[in-house]
């Protein structure tokens, strides 16, 4: 749960005047999470993980949270990867989306040009564990470090209720800015009192089958993040101080709870590739650590984020360019 008190609203305060004016006047972003909650999963992920596969990522530990939004970088100003980010699978199809499971789960097949306007974050998911899967059976390490960073970009991605639907950030419902409100502002201002505790992360045995689950979760989630604002917006308006400290007490638990089914989906994603690869031998993996990815004075303290789930973060400049996160 999210607990904010008077010592709280004075300490966000500069943050949450910040936060209000991005929300009211830049674009509208629906292609992450934020910064701090992707580096949340992929810590707890790594936390997730059954060993010996632990014990490699750990290894590699400070890239992968450090990392956790490159693949959001990427997208500023490209159409093509901002796509990947997102799957609107109601612009198309209705719940439960029985025509998009026939094709995806049933048949098996890639995307049509209407989905890929629309997103088609549930194929690059599958298409970047197969290619982890890939790089575990060739010994390859400096590309299963990155694939398991896209991998779980989208993954997370994926369990954020308001990348699943169309009306993104509320622009079809009279809500605008709900989605950065929802995303950032809820999981920045709750997070110093949260660690993100997964369930076991587990082998898939149907891939598509568990990322469409996860698709219908993450959408099914998306009517409780609009009654919220709702209810909210009926006392105080966004752009009022105490907009986002009433929306964090009713959507922390989701936003909480959601991040814990990110880590668990992300580390059984990591886990599932390299069980298919056969289960290879870790230890000549990570002796390439010694040659390859080198200890910087920047990795210092990031056993505390393994430990806790959390890395305090700054809200950095606000790069507007599409569907965007804000931090």
């Amino acid at each position: 749960m999210c607990s904010l008190n008077r010592h709280t609203a004075r300490k966000h305060g500069a943050f949450l005047l910040w936060f209000v004016w991005v929300a009211l006047w830049l674009p509208a972003s629906a292609a992450a999470w934020g910064r701090r909650a992707h580096e949340m999963v992929n810590a707890a992920a790594i936390r997730d993980l059954p060993a010996p596969l632990r014990a490699y990522f750990q290894v590699y530990a400070f890239e992968i949270v450090d990392r956790a939004s490159e693949p959001d970088e990427l997208a500023r100003g490209n159409r093509a990867e901002e796509r990947h980010h997102f799957t609107d699978a109601d612009a198309y199809d209705s719940f439960p989306f029985r025509q998009l499971r026939q094709q995806f789960v049933v048949e098996r097949l890639g995307p049509t040009r209407t989905e890929m306007r629309n997103g088609d974050s549930i194929w690059q998911i599958e298409r970047f564990t197969v290619r982890l899967e890939n790089d575990f059976r060739r010994g390859w390490r400096a590309s299963t470090v990155n694939d398991a960073i896209f991998a779980a970009h989208y993954a997370a991605d994926l369990t954020q209720p308001l990348h699943t639907t169309a009306n993104f950030d509320g622009q079809r419902t009279g809500q605008r800015g709900i989605h950065q409100a929802f995303e950032s502002g809820v999981v920045n201002l709750c997070a110093d009192g949260w660690t993100v505790n997964p369930k076991p992360a587990a082998e898939i045995f149907n891939l598509r089958a568990r990322i469409f689950s996860e698709l219908l979760t993450s959408y099914q989630a998306s009517g409780a993040v609009f009654a919220a604002d709702r209810e909210v917006r009926k006392r105080v308006r966004p752009g009022d101080p105490q907009y986002l400290p009433a929306l964090a007490r009713l959507l922390g638990p989701l936003a909480r709870s959601r991040l814990d089914d990110a880590a668990c989906f992300v580390a059984s994603l990591w886990y599932t590739a390299w069980k298919r690869a056969g289960s290879p031998d870790l230890r000549a993996f990570a002796s390439a650590a010694s040659s390859g990815l080198s200890v910087t004075p920047r990795q210092i303290g990031y056993e505390h984020l393994l430990s806790s789930g959390d890395l305090p973060v700054a809200p950095k400049p606000v790069v507007a360019a599409g569907r965007l996160p804000f931090s």
